[in-house]
């Protein structure tokens, strides 16, 4: 039961949550930005708010922060009711975006600033500097300004700054947007690394689904003020409530029919998509001739030249066009039907030797259990 309660405390009906938001509703004039939210995070946790521009994420975290008041419902920090405690009163640090760093200050003086505002002793001041200094891997350049710094070290300061106050919760909006794609793939692993040195609960808003599937303990997918799924990033790509999750998550495969019942196979599909009946062992609580749909990850789907060596889940076309991104390589493979299916596929060999390319009629197949069911 402890291992449980470390990893995965949501799964522990005796632990109680860290942040309670409850029945949350945001209102700005006649715009709803937050509907009637609730959401438990537990302490510790990486959790991350995901979705689209305007979906009420960043609504959320100010709120959090209490740069917003709800119009209705309660926030809980550690069994303390937040709702109308103002910014400077809450044991909450937010990084923003664009870091905010005093120009005219050396990185030391950056990270002391909020320190010396709240009055702590000098020593405890430098203390505390040199161990953010240290954990944030900007020691020998504490003399410098941030003019002086590249992007991620001035990201770096930001971060040393917010956690200098040692709050009980951290608060990142759009932390690493400023970065380029290979910067951003290494602070990741940093911000992981600190915030399980620190323990640190850290609430992160993001619209870039690999950094939220990347960083997070759980992810919080919004849309339009709410909550569409809350799940560990595994169980949102694997096992999606719906089409809009399952199409926000990754790149998937939607093949639409109806539901024949169960076999010794799995869940039959009657679909129009392939122009046969398709398995998956996933179960559905849906009645006969009810509408499904089958969602499969292009990676999910195998692709080749040779009929495979089996009796369902095939399907036969054409290649239509071919991504090569060195790693990978992404078939867009168009049905007899005019149905175009996504498959990607490793490349182990070089690509001279993938036998694969433009207007080769394939197959693909997919196992059973590669499918995701969804009623809607």
């Amino acid at each position: 039961m402890t291992e449980i309660n470390t990893i995965a405390p949501w799964t522990d009906a005796s632990q109680k949550p860290y942040i309670k938001i409850i029945n949350v509703t945001k209102r700005f004039g006649d715009f709803t930005a937050i509907d009637n939210l609730s959401l438990n995070i537990y302490k510790n946790e990486f959790f991350s708010l995901l979705g689209p521009s305007g979906c009420g994420k960043t609504t959320l975290l100010r709120m959090l922060a209490g740069f917003e008041k709800p119009t209705e419902g309660t926030i809980l920090l550690d069994g303390e009711d937040i709702s109308q405690v103002p910014p400077h009163l809450r044991p909450i640090n937010m990084m923003f975006q664009s870091y905010a760093l005093f120009p005219h200050m050396t990185v030391e003086k950056n990270i002391a600033f909020g320190l010396k505002q709240d009055k702590l002793p000098a020593n405890e001041i430098k203390n505390r500097v040199d161990e953010m200094l240290e954990l944030v891997q900007l020691t020998e350049l504490a003399k410098r300004k941030p003019s002086q710094l590249s992007g991620g070290q001035r990201q770096r300061v930001a971060l040393g700054r917010s956690l200098a106050k040692r709050p009980k919760l951290l608060l990142l909006d759009e932390p690493l947007g400023a970065l380029d794609k290979r910067l951003r793939e290494q602070t990741q692993f940093e911000l992981m690394n600190i915030q399980e040195k620190l323990g640190v609960t850290f609430v992160i808003v993001t619209h870039d689904q690999e950094e939220a599937m990347t960083v997070s303990s759980r992810i919080g997918l919004m849309d339009a003020g709410y909550l569409t799924q809350v799940a560990t990033p595994t169980d949102i790509y694997e096992a999606p409530i719906n089409r809009d999750v399952a199409d926000f998550i990754g790149n998937v495969n939607f093949l639409e029919g109806t539901y024949q019942g169960k076999n010794e196979i799995g869940t039959q599909l009657d679909s129009d998509d392939a122009k046969c009946v398709v398995y998956a062992t996933q179960p559905t609580t849906a009645g006969i001739g009810q509408k499904l749909w089958f969602a499969i990850r292009p990676e999910k789907l195998e692709i080749s030249k040779a009929k495979p060596d089996c009796q369902h889940n095939i399907l036969k076309g054409k290649i239509e066009d071919i991504s090569y991104v060195g790693s990978m390589s992404t078939y867009h493979v168009k049905l007899d039907n005019g149905k175009v299916l996504t498959a990607c596929r490793a490349n182990r060999e070089r690509a001279a030797e993938h036998h694969l390319t433009w207007e080769d009629e394939v197959y693909l197949h997919w196992l059973p259990n590669s499918a995701v069911v969804l009623q809607s």
